[in-house]
């Protein structure tokens, strides 16, 4: 597989489910060849319930930005645990991480703030990769509506295995297999990133309030 090869594979796989887009990809790409990312947010179970049935066992990568909610926390444990995951926690170096916190950069530059804490922690990472499985879904925003199911992200292909699940259809999932929702659902919050740049509110509007920001920058 090549990233060249973008269109074409979004085609092959366009009239698949998410679960048979990841059987499909293992059967193209080595598992060690495959990086998969996870933010243990509102939607996270999803993608990770399905990986656990294809291929049980393989990595996920958590980004730990140091800002993550306790409840975030708790719930990665608890999926973790009941999925059989295999966790690896990503961070920023930790200078640079103490810098954000004690300048507390996201009030006034919250990309920086992303790009030391997420963005390129996770760039360290994508070298040693071919392809990159991520949760996004299109109802979430217009710009996520507008990605196709295979994107190249400089020399990594990305596939968002779930793009085109309704939120209907992503709520029907968590039911049916019985999956647990993150405890901030509950309180509101709809989408989940670090505590200063999440508030309660419907889809993404709680995420970087009062500010024309609305991607930590790993997906664009």
């Amino acid at each position: 597989m090549i990233v060249e090869e973008t269109d074409s594979l979004t085609l092959r796989f366009a009239g698949l489910t998410p679960q048979e887009r990841l059987e499909a990809l293992f059967r193209l790409v080595p598992q060690e060849q495959v990086l998969f990312t996870s933010s243990f947010g509102s939607t996270s179970a999803v993608l990770l319930h399905l990986l656990s049935r294809v291929r049980p066992g393989m990595p996920v990568h958590f980004v730990d930005t140091g800002f993550h909610f306790p409840e975030t926390l708790a719930y990665k444990e608890l999926l973790a645990g009941r999925l059989g995951l295999r966790l690896i926690d990503v961070g920023a170096d930790a200078r640079r991480h103490r810098f954000t916190r004690e300048n507390e950069t996201w009030r006034y530059n919250p990309d920086l703030c992303c790009y030391i804490n997420k963005v390129y922690p996770v760039d360290r990472l994508k070298g040693d990769y071919k392809v990159w499985i991520s949760g996004l879904l299109g109802f979430q925003n217009p710009q996520r509506q507008q990605k196709t199911l295979f994107e190249k992200k400089g020399d990594i292909l990305k596939l968002h295995p779930i793009l085109d699940m309704s939120q209907q259809e992503v709520l029907l999932y968590l039911k049916v297999w019985d999956l647990p929702l993150h405890p901030l659902l509950a309180q509101g919050y709809e989408s989940i990133g670090c505590t200063h740049c999440t508030a309660r509110g419907q889809g993404r509007s709680g995420r970087w309030m009062d500010s024309t920001k609305t991607e930590c920058g790993l997906h664009v």
